[in-house]
């Protein structure tokens, strides 16, 4: 089986087991949380990504073998989801959630990062990660069958099961061995000084607030204004199954257009969706909106991943992929859900699209500030 095939059924595997863990909410309220216990719980997954995803970048590039940390992050979260079943109060949850993310939330971007080293073209990375979208489509369907079935409890077995059955799969991939980098916390720190990066994780937080707020509110709008349980299923999948056609356009897209372009477009598609929440009321307009979403994630995806691999040296790329995403998923996901919650006190949940809208396009502006762009090798 030749890498590329391992690649792709890494993806496939890891995705399908996250989209196994979409159901948590369910158990929690299962296990007889309210819901300010669950808002906690749930607010735990950003907090501690914000420490740990570049702990386990800079980890990795020190060691400079993604197996190790991917094998560490992999058994870690995967023991520790085996747990929750038998947990008996609230406090014992927010630990093992506290734990299960500090395992679990630097795999994709360790991940991201070792797959582009090892197809060696930015550009043909979008190919590879299409098959996530299509095992995270196939998890919420199918698993979610199987919990209707056998209950929630199976959830925590298929999730650690299909993980570890990724992680056998990571680490047949012919990852190079290598000897440890001559790694120096001062040129981590350093990354922050190329305005490029910087820009683009300013850039990238600000977009995130309207898309973390969504993640939290857009079933709920769905809800208020009639829709089934089966109608916002509907609506998730659609997301999911529409990434993928959108994936694997990524090396034709990259190679015809500039980052800041594909990235401008991004925040476009990002803005004009939210726009569309925020004025119409019609659910079918509502759920096929999805479509605007899929297309403006996807891009952004591969996009991101592709752009910090070439903004950051060589020797500290998995720390960048790690810090990306601790700005992006971990700090913007706290604060988006901090306002958002803010602001439906006093306005309705369109008028915070509306806003939305606003704060999409204003984040364009960032990327076209003139700068020079400083790599170091």
């Amino acid at each position: 089986m030749n890498k590329y095939r391992f690649l792709k059924l890494f993806y496939f595997c890891f995705s399908l087991g996250t989209g196994a863990f979409q159901f948590l909410n369910l158990f929690y309220v299962d296990f007889g949380l309210n819901s300010v216990e669950i808002s906690v719980l749930f607010a735990v997954g950003p907090m501690v990504m914000v420490v740990a995803q570049p702990l386990w970048g800079m980890l990795t590039d020190y060691l400079n073998s993604p197996k190790i940390t991917l094998l560490i992050m992999i058994l870690g979260a995967a023991t520790t989801a085996l747990w929750f079943p038998i947990t008996i109060n609230f406090e014992h949850l927010l630990i093992l959630n506290i734990i299960y993310f500090f395992f679990h939330s630097a795999i994709p971007p360790i991940a991201d990062v070792t797959a582009i080293s090892i197809i060696g073209s930015r550009k043909d990375f979008g190919k590879i990660r299409l098959w996530g979208s299509i095992g995270y489509a196939v998890g919420v369907v199918a698993i979610g069958r199987l919990l209707d079935i056998f209950g929630l409890d199976i959830m925590f077995v298929l999730h650690s099961s299909l993980i570890v059955f990724a992680l056998i799969l990571a680490l047949q991939l012919p990852v190079q061995t290598a000897k440890k980098k001559q790694f120096h916390l001062k040129k981590v720190i350093r990354l922050f000084y190329n305005p490029a990066f910087s820009l683009f994780l300013i850039f990238s937080f600000f977009l995130h607030l309207p898309v973390h707020a969504n993640n939290s509110f857009y079933a709920v709008y769905l809800q208020d204004l009639g829709a089934s349980i089966s109608l916002v299923g509907i609506a998730l999948l659609i997301k999911s199954i529409l990434e993928v056609p959108f994936f694997s356009m990524s090396k034709k897209l990259m190679s015809v257009f500039t980052f800041p372009i594909l990235l401008t477009s991004v925040a476009f598609f990002y803005g004009l969706r939210w726009l569309v929440l925020g004025i119409s009321d019609n659910l079918d307009t509502l759920v096929w909106s999805q479509i605007l979403l899929s297309l403006s994630y996807s891009i952004h995806y591969f996009v991101a991943v592709a752009y910090v691999d070439e903004l950051t040296p060589i020797k500290y790329r998995a720390t960048g992929q790690t810090i990306y995403w601790a700005v992006a998923l971990g700090l913007a996901g706290i604060i988006g859900n901090l306002i958002a919650g803010w602001l439906l006190r006093f306005i309705e949940i369109n008028q915070m699209y509306q806003l939305a809208t606003a704060v999409s396009f204003t984040s364009i502006f960032l990327l076209w500030i003139k700068r020079k762009t400083k790599q170091e090798d």
